[in-house]
């Protein structure tokens, strides 16, 4: 059942601060809706009987990107307290007639991730954003598979490793208002890389290192999740067809036909050292 209310005069109020949106709504409801009325702004999900229910959140008229980031609730008026029902420090509180809610919007988040569209989907109702680092990192091969590239001179000498630059990046995707993380996913998914194509890198190339879980609490539930998930890329071209990439599961190794050096390797039950997995049931409830 909504709440009802009243928006105050000189609201709303829009600003934009680096040329980011920020505005500020200023509602009177009852006392009593105050926090029911807080989950009608905020939105979110609830585990009601086993099952979750959600509840859209309260965007920006207008601007359906903005959302309730911030929510201020105090008396109104503030000079009418009725404090006959406070007889512990844990049993109420002063109840007022009116409360005056102020909600704040910000976009804090790019809804449908249309400048990644290769991100993974989320509910509706969570939101992904990501974050990368691209960088290198230093291999070293053997000499014995290298010639000095001036005539007549053998094979380089058995204490030069020359070094090869390996592309890599690392990336992470925040994923907030989680009502049930995957916690098995997370644990089983950790040191596997990519079964198949995932944010745009090809299979093998991502290797999924962790993540990092912080809990965001809500006053009428138990509360939303906030998981960063880290993710490592490795990339190496080949040299015979510059589109075919490798991943975690190829290592260099001298080939005396000139071929391929960046082979797979594997134990002696023929198990690679990087297993793969889904990597998008990060992106599932638990």
């Amino acid at each position: 059942m909504a709440i009802v209310f009243e928006e105050l005069d000189q609201s709303p109020q829009i600003r934009f601060r680096d040329g980011r949106f920020l505005a500020t709504r200023r509602f009177k409801i009852d006392w009593a809706d105050r926090f029911a009325f807080l989950l009608e702004l905020y939105g979110g999900y609830r585990v009601v009987g086993g099952t979750f229910v959600f509840t859209p959140p309260a965007t920006f008229p207008g601007v359906p990107q903005a959302l309730v980031t911030q929510v201020e609730i105090e008396p109104f008026p503030p000079d009418r307290p009725d404090g006959s029902g406070v007889v512990s420090l844990g049993s109420a509180t002063n109840a007022y007639d009116a409360a005056l809610v102020t909600a704040i919007y910000e976009i804090p988040f790019d809804l449908g991730n249309d400048a990644r569209p290769d991100l993974p989907e989320v509910p509706n109702g969570t939101y992904l954003t990501y974050r990368a680092d691209l960088g290198a990192e230093m291999t070293t091969t053997p000499g014995r598979t290298w010639r000095w590239n001036i005539g007549g001179l053998p094979a380089l000498e058995g204490d030069r490793f020359p070094g090869r630059i390996v592309p890599t990046e690392d990336f992470t995707l925040t994923w907030y208002r989680v009502p049930r993380p995957p916690w098995s996913a997370m644990s089983d998914l950790r040191g596997k890389v990519n079964d198949a194509t995932f944010v745009s890198h090809a299979p093998g190339t991502v290797l999924f290192m962790g993540a990092r879980t912080r809990r965001d609490f809500q006053v009428l539930d138990s509360g939303l999740w906030r998981l960063e998930y880290q993710f490592k890329v490795r990339e190496v071209k080949s040299t015979a067809n510059a589109q075919t990439l490798y991943g975690w599961n190829r290592f260099y190794r001298e080939q005396a036909d000139g071929g391929e050096h960046w082979l797979e390797i594997v134990d002696e039950s023929g198990n690679l050292p990087y297993p793969s997995g889904d990597l998008n049931q990060l992106f599932q409830f638990g």
